[in-house]
């Protein structure tokens, strides 16, 4: 086949419009097209094709169709991004009219673009931070724009610097001015793609951070500042942030700075702080400075105990009632505070006399004084022991005693005794009272009056700790068995007064007691020796020996209860017959 230069033109155009981005300068649309450049014809991938040809130059056109590829010649898409060919099989020679030895294809080529442009930006000039999902810049900030397309070309590139709209970009752009700033660039090629347009958001910081002082502590007069006093430097930058905070003293040498400063380490005498802030762009401060004075001379203090106070074995023992109080002097400024801590805890400022802390044991008061220039005293220490337990007072009774019933009975000899103890200052005084009457100071006693008896009794300490009253109840039995003695018969006579009793006759002894109960039954018959009747031959007397006839006889009946209380019984009588 044969085909002129002209065979073929790019007939209609699709409109691409570029896909707006938030805040963006509205981005003009391109129409896809036909470029020629270099003898080398380039057409946007997605136009159609269609072909015609003319058999003279410039002469009538005529379309061209296919049989064969109806469905995907008219028209016809490029299917290769870069260069594509329209071929004929076999050249001809167009002298000869004849088939070109060797053989050889005759092609059209034609460039097929598809794909927009990409563009890069470069910045420089200055230096870069980013704090936040924010790009700082500093001073001397400028970009490039580089924009590159792999077929037909750049044909522009845009760029908007906070602006509505764009602009061409052709040189290097200088920023200069402090603010937020969007930039927006693209380019477009030369068949009507257009790169997507991008952004980028940065803020340019030029303006050095402000640094202020402040003097932490107490000063007096003309910035005249104890050792204890720290000087505090705050740095603002409103944009990229401080990056360091620079001071040194007396145009030392520069340090960084973190937390307050301590001048304790100066010498007494006049001194100046210089200091300057450094932003996170390099924007330098200029150095300010202040001048002070520092004072070393410190008051002396002394603590006192007042109140309950007893010194033991160079112990110092206190209760919770008692207040510390410290007083302090000095020989220039005057005392502005007294300061004070009890067992390494906060740091208080005395006002006025205070309590330790009320929890038994060992304690420990640290106080130091500071004058009106802020100049520390150093530390003195008290150490004292909280005894804030009361004593622990009991009770202890002696013999005789029986416990029954829920009761303690006693007796008139059962010694009463208390025992005490105390783990602190030490007990100095036990006392007791009976059935509520007054207190008395202890010493062993007893109760000698009967009945129901309420012992009441307490101690107190070194330091003044009363213990809370205790009472002990008991019940003092004084009182002896009644004894009691039955014959088994009764008497047949009288003989001088005596009761006559028969030779059979059996004699019977008991004794009740009101309390405790009967502990024992003793007896004697004639003088003879005491003899328990509780024994199983001594049931009964007359088990023991027949009353013998015509006898007169005397038994000493002798009773015991519990407690040992004894009563005695005597009975005299005639065994025998009336008359002899």
């Amino acid at each position: 086949m044969k085909y002129s230069s002209t065979l073929f033109c790019l007939i209609a155009c699709v409109l691409l419009s570029a896909s707006a981005i938030a805040q963006a300068p509205s981005q003009p649309n391109y129409e896809k097209r036909v470029y020629k450049n270099n003898g080398n014809t380039y057409v946007q991938k997605s136009l159609p094709l269609y072909l015609n040809f003319s058999t003279t130059p410039g002469g009538e056109n005529h379309k061209l169709t296919s049989k064969a590829t109806a469905k995907y010649a008219d028209p016809m898409y490029l299917d290769t991004e870069g260069l594509n060919y329209i071929r004929s099989k076999w050249a001809v020679d167009p002298e000869t009219k004849r088939t070109v030895v060797p053989q050889q294809e005759v092609m059209y080529e034609l460039y097929a673009d598809g794909l927009a442009p990409t563009t890069t930006i470069r910045f420089s000039g200055a230096p870069r931070y980013v704090k936040g999902g924010t790009i700082f810049w500093g001073k001397g900030l400028q970009y490039d724009l580089t924009s590159k397309d792999g077929v037909a070309g750049v044909q522009k590139t845009q760029n908007s610097l906070n602006s509505n709209s764009y602009t061409d970009y052709s040189n290097t752009v200088s920023v200069g001015t402090e603010g937020a700033y969007n930039l927006y660039f693209y380019a477009a090629d030369n068949v009507g793609n257009a790169e997507q347009a991008r952004s980028r958001k940065f803020t340019v910081d030029i303006t050095s951070p402000n640094t202020s002082n402040t003097i932490v502590g107490i000063k007096h007069g003309n910035n005249i500042l104890a050792p204890s006093t720290k000087l505090s430097l705050s740095s603002n930058d409103a944009l990229s942030g401080v990056n360091r905070v620079l001071y040194n003293f007396d145009n030392g040498s520069d340090r960084t700075y973190g937390n307050p400063v301590s001048i304790a380490s100066l010498n007494d005498g006049q001194h100046t702080l210089y200091y300057h802030s450094v932003d996170n762009v390099k924007n330098d401060e200029t150095p300010k400075s202040l001048s002070f004075y520092l004072d070393k001379i410190a008051p002396t203090s002394d603590a006192s105990i007042n109140g309950d106070f007893c010194e033991k074995g160079g112990v110092k023992y206190i209760s919770n009632r008692t207040t510390i109080s410290i007083a302090s002097q000095d020989n220039k400024a005057g005392v502005k505070a007294i300061y004070y801590r009890i067992d390494g805890g906060e740091r208080m400022t005395y006002s006025s006399n205070f309590k330790m802390t009320d929890k038994r044991g060992s304690h420990s008061i640290k106080y130091d004084a500071i004058d009106n220039v802020e100049n520390l005293s150093g530390n003195k220490y008290l150490n004292v022991f909280m005894d804030n337990v009361t004593p622990e007072t009991g009770i202890i009774y002696g013999k005789p005693q029986f416990f029954t019933r829920d009761t303690l009975f006693i007796n008139s000899k059962t010694s009463v005794k208390l025992r005490y103890s105390d783990y602190g200052s030490g007990v100095v005084r036990t006392e007791y009272a009976v059935d509520g009457g007054s207190f008395k100071s202890y010493d062993p006693f007893t109760l000698p009056n009967n009945g129901y008896r309420t012992v009441s009794f307490k101690s107190t300490d070194c330091v003044n700790n009363v213990e809370q009253v205790k009472k002990s109840n008991c019940f003092v039995d004084n009182d002896a068995p009644v004894i009691h003695h039955n014959f088994s018969i009764e008497p047949i006579g009288d003989r001088k007064g005596v009761k006559i009793y028969p030779n059979y006759t059996r004699l019977y002894l008991g004794a009740t007691d009101d309390h405790v109960g009967t502990e024992k039954i003793l007896y004697s018959m004639n003088g003879g020796p005491l003899t328990d009747y509780s024994s199983p031959y001594t049931l009964d007397l007359s088990e023991v020996s027949r009353f013998k006839k015509n006898k007169q006889y005397k038994v000493r009946i002798v009773s015991r209860d519990k407690l040992g209380n004894e009563s005695e019984k005597t009975i005299e009588f005639y065994v025998g017959r009336q008359k002899d």
